[in-house]
């Protein structure tokens, strides 16, 4: 076991500095070790990469950043070496390289004993140089990437903060115009980091320049324009700490910027799409494209010289999904603009009442600011009571609440999918030997289910959501007149919902009863967000709670806020129809790539000589066909690894299209399940068809 031991410690270093991130402790632990060990002249300042690092809003000092750099890389430079050495003692075992490196380990250590000497005849030579060789790869590799992250993750943060600018400064000019302090609206906009994006991180940081530090709001706002990655951010700060410090009318200053960001919206949202595009042919030509590439022209080597097959299962089970789960993430990261906020809410019941919103603990304080053994019981019956209530409703109305939660669906068709596997695996195992193509007739039928059902909800609940946008501004329009008309908040919904709002009519109601049972206006159009769950509606929930929290005369606020979704949903529909066209591209680039794989599994293949007919036809006299031969469990090896690439690509490809189109994976399981249901029933079909019919068959 001796020799596993530097393997065993290179792991332990590797999983130290893996959980540091997600630890305080283990942090710590790191920083003081990097600190002791490489602080010093190995510090010294680098005024761009320092910048780049303010940039990037990491949130390490320029100084600790460098010595957990060269902590990292010595590490890495360690791992490196021991994963060499493992390597090295391979390469020996496979290439049989003792021969050659006799000669020379010999020579350089003639003075050793003859044991040690014969030792490191044998293997010195390949574990010292693939150690060397892999430490050094190891250590340049974490070195570069330590010192490129904070410019990626930089070039990230612009991005995200140009496409949230709009929003942030509608936000930004209608809290001004509703009378609250600059200050106050700064702190609303860092408290509602979640719904406006990074450009909210960076006014916070200015929040907390002034409150932590003591700067006044100038010198706070002069900050952040020194330190954003953006340039729009850049001039908007700048041109702000001009308007502050000279007096000039700010509500002026932000109206100005308000109109000259809505007409750049368009712009904005531009940018994302020609870099969807981008990432949309990219995708197809090296993900859809190259690999269908890649696949054949290995398969062609396989078959005249061999020994490709596992290199095609290694392309086919990691390599493929790997590269889709790369874009998948890669494409979460740029579409982060276009998806919905406060994901992390806890879905809500939408026939619970006000009720839920009062916080029993508090009300269940005692003087002295105890709660009572027989308030904590009271307290828990309420919960359990509140759950099986939910739990009720669902089950009496289980449509209505399969729409309202979309995810609900997989707790029962999981379940269900899983146990139709369970139960009928003995039976593909007691017909006789292990068919693979059985099993994957169940795995494929099981995924179906789970995706075709969980497509069909989602896609429900989404038009629904979309009915309930499309008759926001029109609310909103309502009550801005009712507000400055005199009537106060309260009073207006109560009008609005006695008037017909098209899909809003429900919501409407819910609203006026959640406030007729002592909820507020805050809670109660929180609820409402939490219902419909939607970017728009979360910007002008947050937009219309924090304006009341000034003043109750909201009315510019909710014009506003009503130009500002009507906005929304023309940039929203001409984002859709802009990238059709790349789903649309992505589906044919899938059709083709099942064409080629369908060709190859049951025309190619099935028609290659095999190693017995080659041997019958020369001993039979006859020419041999050709210097391709294979034998019969090749060629089923050959065919099953091509169905299984087939299927795969189809399932991710659709979660792929679905991302660039609508910005969810979600919206990609409707598609995932056309594409798998098209590679399956083709698949299925020209088993019994003749290969012509299987060729024909995508078109």
């Amino acid at each position: 076991m001796l020799e596993y031991v530097p393997l065993g410690l290179a792991v332990l270093i590797l999983a130290l500095l893996a959980v540091a991130p997600h630890s305080r402790r283990a942090d710590r632990t790191v920083n003081r070790i990097a600190w002791g060990v490489f602080s010093g002249p190995a510090t010294e300042h680098d005024g761009r990469r320092e910048r780049n690092l303010r940039a990037a809003g990491i949130g390490t000092p320029y100084r600790l950043y460098v010595v957990k750099t060269y902590l990292y890389t010595a590490a890495g430079a360690f791992c490196g070496a021991v994963l060499g050495v493992y390597l090295g003692a391979l390469i020996i075992e496979a290439l049989n390289v003792t021969t050659i490196t006799a000669p020379i380990a010999r020579g350089i250590f003639r003075p050793l004993p003859d044991w040690l000497l014969s030792f490191s005849a044998k293997y010195f030579a390949v574990l010292l140089g693939a150690s060397i060789v892999f430490g050094g790869f190891t250590a340049s590799i974490v070195y570069f990437v330590r010192w490129q992250l904070p410019s990626i993750r930089a070039d990230t943060r612009e991005r995200q903060i140009e496409a949230g600018m709009p929003r942030m400064v509608a936000f930004v000019y209608a809290l001004s115009r509703g009378g609250m302090a600059f200050p106050d609206v700064m702190r609303a906009l860092a408290r509602n980091r979640d719904v406006f994006g990074t450009a909210a991180e960076e006014m916070g940081v200015g929040v907390q320049n002034i409150e932590l530090f003591g700067d006044d709001l100038v010198t706070a706002v002069r900050d952040l324009a020194r330190r954003t990655p953006s340039d729009q951010f850049q001039k908007f700060a700048e041109n702000l700490s001009s308007v502050l410090q000279s007096g000039q009318n700010l509500s002026a200053f932000l109206r100005d910027e308000y109109e000259r960001y809505r007409e750049a919206a368009e712009d904005q949202q531009r940018k994302i799409l020609d870099l969807l595009a981008t990432t949309a042919e990219v995708y197809v030509t090296v993900v859809v494209a190259g690999m269908l590439f890649l696949l054949t022209i290995l398969l062609v080597i396989g078959l005249t010289s061999g020994g490709m097959l596992l290199l095609l299962k290694l392309i086919s089970y990691a390599v493929l999904p790997a590269t889709n789960i790369l874009f998948v993430a890669y494409l979460s990261e740029i579409t982060q603009p276009l998806r919905a906020s406060r994901d992390s809410f806890e879905p809500t019941d939408p026939e619970s009442t006000a009720s839920d919103l009062v916080d029993t603990e508090a009300l269940a304080v005692t003087d002295g600011g105890v709660v009572s053994e027989q308030s904590r019981l009271n307290l828990g019956r309420l919960d359990a009571y509140k759950r099986f209530r939910r739990a009720v409703n669902a089950l009496s109305n289980p449509f209505e609440a399969l729409v309202e939660q979309p995810t609900l669906v997989l707790y029962v068709t999981v379940p269900l999918a899983v146990g139709f596997v369970a139960t009928q695996l003995p039976a593909v195992f007691s017909e006789g030997p292990f068919d693979v193509r059985v099993f994957d007739d169940l795995l494929i039928q099981s995924t179906l289910f789970v995706l075709v059902t969980f497509a069909i909800v989602h896609e429900i609940h989404r038009r629904k959501l979309e009915q309930l946008e499309e008759a926001v501004p029109d609310l909103l329009e309502r009550l801005a007149s009712l507000n400055e008309a005199g009537v106060s908040v309260v009073s207006s919904f109560d009008r609005v919902r006695r008037s017909d709002v098209g899909e809003l009519d429900a919501e409407v109601e819910r609203i006026w009863r959640d406030i007729q049972w002592g909820a507020t206006v805050e809670a109660a159009l929180e609820r409402f967000e939490e219902r419909v769950e939607t970017p728009a509606v979360t910007r002008i929930v947050t937009l219309i709670t924090n304006a009341m929290r000034a003043s109750n005369e909201i009315g510019p606020v909710l014009r506003i806020a009503a130009e500002q979704a009507r906005n929304d949903r023309r940039l929203k529909r001409q984002r859709r129809q802009e990238m059709v066209t790349y789903l649309v591209v992505i589906y044919v680039a899938f059709l083709v790539f099942l064409v080629v794989i369908a060709a190859i599994d049951f025309v190619l293949i099935p028609n290659l000589p095999t190693a017995s007919e080659t041997a019958a036809q020369t001993a039979a006299g006859a020419p041999t066909p050709g210097f391709i031969t294979v034998t019969e469990s090749e060629i089923q090896q050959y065919r099953i690894v091509f169905f299984h690439a087939a299927i795969i690509q189809a399932t991710l490809s659709g979660l792929v299209g679905g991302q660039m189109g609508g910005g969810s994976l979600k919206d990609g399981v409707k598609h995932a399940s056309v594409l798998l249901t098209i590679a399956y029933l083709a698949f299925l079909y020209a088993q019994e068809a003749n290969p012509v019919a299987a060729l024909l068959l995508p078109f």
